[in-house]
């Protein structure tokens, strides 16, 4: 298994995305993994931040997502839906209210977009989502704790090859 840069890696993940936007589920952890599945394939990856709008790191495509899928089975399919003024309105209200649980169902039961389409649309407000947050995603199986770690190892050589100066005040 071959780990890539996160960043050529997402471009592959968007290309595919774009092709077919249902389908999708992404999980993260609090450690900077993150889990990507598609309609047909599925990513792992170990994000580092750099900044707020920027992170390194490596991943690899999972041969096998079909095991994981059962933790996002129900789960609304993960994309970009956009927003009409009312929407965005009802949306910002329902959180004064505490009725968001039901409008943001009805949102998220709307057709996710390829990145195209909303830019054809030009909409002012994109809900994007949604993530399923899980507390360790290394408790999924053991083929999963074994390419976290692997992961982790190749996301730092890639982090202090790239920042050397920002790896060494970690140590």
């Amino acid at each position: 298994m071959i780990t890539e840069p996160v960043e050529s890696l997402m471009l592959k993940i968007m290309n595919q995305y774009n092709s077919q936007p249902e389908g999708w589920s992404v999980l993260t952890d609090h450690k900077g993994n993150l889990l990507v599945l598609g309609p047909n394939d599925g990513y792992m990856m170990r994000m580092i931040p750099i900044n707020p709008q920027e992170h390194t790191g490596v991943g690899v495509k999972i041969d096998n997502p079909q095991e994981i899928r059962r933790f996002v089975d129900g789960a609304p399919s993960y994309g970009f839906r956009p927003l009409s003024s009312g929407q965005t309105k009802k949306l910002l209200n329902s959180f004064r209210q505490r009725e968001q649980h039901r409008l943001v169902s009805e949102l998220l039961e709307k057709k996710p977009l390829s990145i195209p389409e909303l830019q054809k649309k030009k909409p002012k407000v994109v809900l994007g989502g949604p993530y399923i947050r899980h507390p360790d995603l290394s408790t999924i199986s053991e083929s999963q704790r074994l390419l976290e770690a692997k992961l982790k190892i190749e996301s730092e050589k890639l982090f202090r090859k790239r920042y050397p100066l920002r790896a060494s005040i970690y140590g």
